[in-house]
């Protein structure tokens, strides 16, 4: 069983004076005390004993879809937080429940609805009137992605449910067996977890505020899903196998790639066939590779000189291609936007079932498959070949 001392201040003089902890039934310290305070110093959380890809922490504000926080990081990592002051024996049961809900409404949006839902945070919303990536750039300005990049990183994010769910209160009052079942309710997200105490102290007569000490309770470390196989050829015997899932690194942990490792995990013969002759094509239109972290981006150095890079599309790792960043790129070059709009358009007309995005109509409403791609592949790249003529006379 976890205990904890008194902690205490000791001054010049080594005169000691203890810190009183503030109990959860004091009225005094509310939800909201604990909201406001990671608001302002995501610091507080010991994001780095937890998962150090989630780190560092920007919040994008309080009460977007009623969740308590949510922050992000500069390689575009969403961590939500419900925080819950343990009052009743059911409390980490529901607030479990309830975090699960926001996690699996956030995995529906786009880039976009996330966009503009931290615009509604509570006043003042952090982001303001600017764009999710400019809000991040300005915080993290050496450790943000390219722009293109991040914006596909939170895109898989939010699609695959790849997040850092955290529990934060003042005590657990239930034991962690209870809420495994929680964590299976939906085991197609690909969440991790995590329960952190924060025990808060005070002495007025010394200190002019509080002091917040965190403690890591539980994480996905610590619960591990298993995975069952049976294995049979139809007929007796039967082998029956059981392995410890594990979660591949979340894009702030992986290191780029380069051509060899991107291919390693390309093990369609498809894909990979599609995917080499469109790197081919890029030093044929005067176009530079980006290896990220799972991608790779195809970018036109900018016609104006400005040393900027413009991103034509990416080869991502799971066999999709995907488009949308040019609008945005060009706009901040005083280029025509008409451009990308007209390409996504060209290139969605290819493929049935694929359309500008409804709300983003520079993106894609989907990537489109290696499959897709391969009795296209000619007119996609005619496609890519005019696009690239009218950027580079765009800016002559």
């Amino acid at each position: 069983m976890r205990r904890t001392g008194i902690p205490s201040i000791i001054d010049a003089q080594g005169e000691r004076y203890p810190l009183t902890r503030v109990k959860f039934s004091d009225q005094q310290i509310v939800e909201e005390f604990l909201q406001n305070t990671l608001h302002n110093s995501p610091g507080i959380l010991p994001i780095e004993e937890l998962d150090r890809n989630f780190s560092p922490l920007a919040s994008l504000g309080r009460e977007i879809i009623n969740i308590d926080n949510l922050f992000i990081s500069p390689s575009g990592n969403l961590t939500l937080v419900e925080t819950k002051l343990w009052r009743n024996p059911e409390a980490t049961r529901e607030v479990v429940a309830q975090v699960l809900d926001y996690a699996a409404q956030l995995s529906t949006w786009h880039y976009s609805d996330l966009e503009d839902a931290a615009r509604g945070a509570l006043d003042p919303a952090p982001i303001g009137n600017g764009t999710l990536y400019e809000f991040v750039a300005r915080q993290f300005p050496d450790e943000a992605l390219p722009e293109d990049q991040f914006v596909d990183a939170v895109q898989r994010n939010l699609a695959d449910a790849r997040f850092l769910l955290l529990v934060v209160g003042d005590g657990i009052k239930e034991n962690l067996e209870h809420i495994l079942g929680q964590l299976h309710r939906q085991p197609q997200m690909r969440y991790k977890f995590g329960l952190v105490e924060i025990h808060i102290y005070e002495n007025p007569a010394v200190l002019d505020g509080r002091v917040l000490m965190p403690i890591v309770v539980a994480n996905t470390t610590e619960i591990v899903r298993t995975l069952v196989r049976v294995q049979t050829t139809g007929s007796a015997p039967v082998s029956v196998s059981v392995e410890a899932q594990v979660e591949p690194p979340s894009v702030g942990g992986r290191m780029p790639y380069d051509e060899d490792s991107f291919f390693e995990e390309i093990q369609d013969e498809c894909t990979e066939r599609i995917f080499r002759r469109l790197l081919a094509l890029a030093p044929e239109i005067d176009a530079e590779l980006t290896w990220g972290a799972r991608a790779v981006s195809i970018r036109l150095p900018d016609p104006k000189g400005e040393g900027k890079l413009l991103t034509l599309f990416l080869l991502n790792n799971n066999g999709e291609v995907s488009t949308g960043w040019l609008a945005m790129q060009l706009k901040k070059l005083s280029l025509d936007e008409t451009i990308s709009h007209d390409f996504v358009k060209r290139i969605a007309s290819l493929f049935p079932g694929i359309t500008p995005h409804k709300k983003n109509p520079e993106f894609l409403s989907r990537g489109i498959k290696s499959s897709e791609l391969e009795p296209k592949i000619d007119e996609f790249i005619s496609i890519v070949r005019d696009t690239v003529a009218r950027i580079k006379q765009s800016g002559a």
